[in-house]
């Protein structure tokens, strides 16, 4: 049943991406919607079959995200470091030809498992951007996929992206729920039906960013000196309808440079890096943009975004989608003032809070973005890709 929710609101155009990703995740029962164009006030929505009495909660909560996030609003140009228009003239979408030739395959929403010739560019980028990091003297580090939720608690994350959070959990150790779970629990309508309290509390998250488990390594700890890490690892942030092929997984690969120390340290370890990664990126032939950007809190917290620009807090590595029209994000160089050393006393040896950075790829990203500006074959590559990955 077609319904509409009348905001009380003009949502702004550079609003109007974020704020219908937003609205995903305000009722299990929205089938679809669309923000109508011209006065961008009015929400279409549809919803599942034998859920049309919810109408009315659903569009009070469609007006409310668009009320908040317009509140906290604030008009800021973006800083752009660096443009660069590349040289590839590929305009179609990459994902069907990858998923026909037997390079990518599709296991359910945000989950894709990739095929040679996408695991070899990955590998490739993964051992450039190393060449690149070890100028830096970056100890590296490995990882485990699960994080504590106390970390994420001390770090403000559960309140900040409640949305994007995936919970672990396993059987309790009780002989009558673990016999109960073997006989009941059963796959039924895309999900697994089980007594819920044969669970166990949550302990752990899966981890949304590298970085924690290195903030969270050196919690309650005094640093003599400045220090540079690096870690390759898994992180998961589910975007519900949001997920969207390589574009959007809710398990991707990143690859981290983190930084801790004075501030004067990270600041200019960060501007470091963006100053080695611009060869790189043109190395590899790719149209992008480095700029100012946000990481937008949920709908509570999204003053944090004008925060965020004000201070130059976050640049991003935004590639060319072509056949999208439009910009995908591959990267990010990230300072966080001394938040994390406040938040889990990492101190400098002058006895205040560290402050701490990091420099961000997401792998599967950076080969979207290749394989959308030059497309599968790879006499149309440039050399210096073409020449290091053997796969055809």
């Amino acid at each position: 049943m077609e319904a509409f929710a009348d905001l009380k609101c003009t949502v702004p155009p550079e609003l109007v991406d974020d704020f219908l990703a937003k609205l995903h995740y305000v009722s299990e029962s929205l089938q679809d919607f669309e923000l109508l164009p011209g006065e961008r006030n009015r929400v279409r929505f549809n919803l599942l079959a034998g859920h049309e009495d919810h109408s009315p909660v659903v569009a009070a909560s469609i007006a409310e995200v668009a009320q908040k996030m317009c509140q906290a609003y604030r008009p800021n140009a973006a800083k752009v470091l660096v443009s660069k228009e590349g040289a590839g003239v590929y305009d179609l979408d990459p994902h069907p030809l990858l998923e026909a030739s037997g390079d990518l395959f599709k296991y359910g929403q945000g989950r894709f498992g990739l095929g040679p010739r996408l695991v070899e560019l990955v590998d490739f980028f993964d051992r450039r951007l190393m060449q690149v990091i070890g100028r830096f003297s970056a100890e590296p580090h490995q990882f485990p996929s699960l994080i504590g939720a106390d970390v994420l608690e001390r770090c403000k994350y559960l309140r900040s992206f409640p949305h994007a959070l995936t919970l672990v959990s396993h059987l309790r150790e009780d002989l009558e729920a673990v016999q109960n779970f073997g006989r009941s629990a059963r796959w039924d309508n895309g999900q697994l039906l089980c007594n819920q309290s044969d669970l166990s509390a949550i302990e752990c998250l899966l981890a949304p960013a590298v970085c924690f488990h290195c903030f969270a390594w050196l919690q309650n700890s005094e640093q003599r000196a400045s220090r540079a890490f690096t870690a390759l690892g898994k992180c998961f942030r589910y975007e519900s309808g949001n997920l969207d092929g390589l574009e959007r997984l809710w398990d991707f690969t990143m690859r981290e440079l983190i930084f801790v120390g004075s501030q004067d340290y990270v600041l200019a370890q960060r501007q470091k890096a963006i100053d080695e990664t611009v060869p790189l990126l043109d190395e590899w032939g790719l149209a992008y943009e480095i700029r100012s950007a946000t990481d937008p809190f949920f709908i509570e917290e999204y003053t944090s975004a004008t925060f965020q620009l004000a201070f130059d807090l976050k640049f991003e590595i935004r590639a060319d989608l072509p056949y999208k029209q439009k910009t995908l994000a591959v990267g990010s160089f990230n300072f966080h003032q001394d938040y994390f050393g406040r938040s889990l006393n990492i101190n400098t040896n002058s006895g205040k809070a560290a402050c701490t950075g990091c420099v961000g790829f997401g792998l599967e990203r950076l080969v979207l973005a290749f394989f959308a500006q030059h497309g599968l074959d790879r006499r149309n590559w440039p050399d210096a890709v073409a020449r290091e990955v053997a796969i055809s």
